[in-house]
């Protein structure tokens, strides 16, 4: 298994609990601020200014209908982009907690291997070699 710290665990957790749920906001902020900006209004400067036919008190705007479409693309971009985002802070998290897991369970299962009773910590077959015992595989020789 990777060698991983406590310290790594919590990057992990920063990443998937903090910094991407807040990448994930910025695109959510543009979605909303760009759905905010709707077609047809006075005040966003796409107004219906062009008759539908002439003397028709009904009115289009050909501007207007084109930001229509781009808005609407653009905020399913947004929404898609974030809502990845947010899937790639519970990836993160499930691997976090996964890897927690089970290090807690290989951590009690060698806390019970060591009160083993039949563990000797003096029996030299159940413990490390003694560095210069016969057992101990010392250093190889290298070629000059």
């Amino acid at each position: 298994m990777a060698d991983v710290t406590g310290g790594d665990l919590y990057h992990l957790w920063r990443v998937s609990e903090v910094l991407l749920p807040r990448v994930a906001d910025v695109y959510y902020d543009a979605n909303r601020l760009i759905g905010g900006a709707a077609a047809g209004n006075d005040e966003d400067g796409f107004g219906s200014t062009t008759p539908v036919y002439s003397g028709s008190s009904a009115t289009y705007s050909p501007t207007g209908s084109a930001w229509a479409a781009v808005r609407d693309e653009l905020q399913s971009m947004y929404a898609e982009i974030g809502t990845t985002i947010l899937d790639a802070a519970q990836g993160v998290r499930m691997a976090r907690e996964a890897y927690a897991e089970a290090d807690t369970a290989a951590g009690e299962e060698l806390n019970a291997l060591l009160r083993d009773p039949t563990w000797q910590p003096s029996d030299p077959g159940s413990n490390p070699p003694v560095p210069g015992s016969e057992d101990d595989p010392g250093q190889p020789i290298l070629p000059n």
